[in-house]
This record gives C-alpha cells, structure tokens and sequence, in this order.
C-alpha cells in the first residue's frame, strides 16, 4: 500500500506539472481529443518496444484531465489533457538502471527532450519541443521492482477548435 501511495504521488506530481503548463489559451486549431489519446497511446508503444524481460506491463491510467483558465485557474477552460501511463512490475531491482535507460533511450529517440527543472531523484520527465507532449518516468530507484511510465498531451480542444464565444448581446 506504502509503495502504491508514492509511485501515485508522484505520478500525480508529473500530470500537476503538465495541467499547470496547459495554462495558455489558443483560438488557433489543433488536434483533436481523440488524436491527443492515440498519440500518447502510440508514444507508449513505441518506448515499451523491445523492452527488457521479465516486466509486467498494466494500465495505471488512461483517461485525461481538464485544463483551467488562465485568469481563473479553478475553472476550467473547456480543453483537455489526455493522459496514457503504465505500471511496469516485476523488474529486477539490479536491473532497474537497465530499464530506466532502455526508456529514456527510447523516449529521447522520439523527439523528446529530458526537463531536470526541478527533477526528483525517483522520477525523469520530458517534453516534446515539437508538439508540446509531455512524458514522465516515475519509481526510480524504488526497491519494489516496479516503474511508471507516462505520455501526456498538450491542453486540446475536444473537437480541435476552440468553441465560438457568444455576442456580448448573448452573454447576458
């Protein structure tokens, strides 16, 4: 249960880091909801390929979070982060550095770049200059065997365009 609570803490301490950057409103298109879900669901394929053995992969999470406004950051503002993450157990605690370079290696290999701002010690995350995703390797150096791994979108609009703002006749 011990173990459970910190790997989630800091899981949720990477997704918070990511919701806080999706501060900035666009009216410009973007991808859709579902583009931003196969995206991270894609990105997760491509950095759990040819991963080392024995690991057990399960869904940790795999729904996404609303965004906030800017000028009231407890509302929300309409758009969405989607959000992919997978538990890995059953790694060897004397292969862990193997793992954790295995995905790094894979995660850089796909345009993304290492964010040690403020970096943990248990976690690397990382963010795609190109497109704004995020990714995040949680659990390490944990004696429990066990990784997190995450892909997170940008904030997008579900349907990919921001919805049109009513007259200031209609607000009323």
């Amino acid at each position: 249960m011990r173990r459970h609570r910190a790997i989630t803490a800091a899981v949720a301490a990477g997704l918070l880091l990511t919701v806080a950057a999706c501060s900035k409103e666009s009216d410009t298109p973007t991808m859709t909801q579902a583009q931003a879900k196969q995206q991270t669901v894609d990105y997760m394929g491509q950095a759990l390929a040819e991963l080392p053995q024995p690991v057990t992969t399960a869904s940790e999470r795999e729904d996404g979070t609303n965004c906030f406004k800017n000028d009231a950051p407890s509302e929300y503002d309409g758009r969405v982060v989607e959000v992919t993450e997978k538990r890995l157990s059953g790694i060897p605690v004397d292969r862990q550095a193997e793992y954790v370079e295995h995905l790094r290696s894979r995660i850089e290999s796909m345009g993304f770049q290492r964010d040690d701002s403020g970096a943990l010690r248990t976690s690397a995350h990382f963010t795609n200059p190109t497109n704004k995703f995020a990714g995040s390797i949680d659990g390490i150096g944990s004696s429990y065997g066990t990784l997190v791994i995450g892909f997170f979108s940008p904030c997008v609009w579900p349907n990919g365009t921001k919805p049109p703002q009513p007259a200031a006749s209609e607000r009323r």
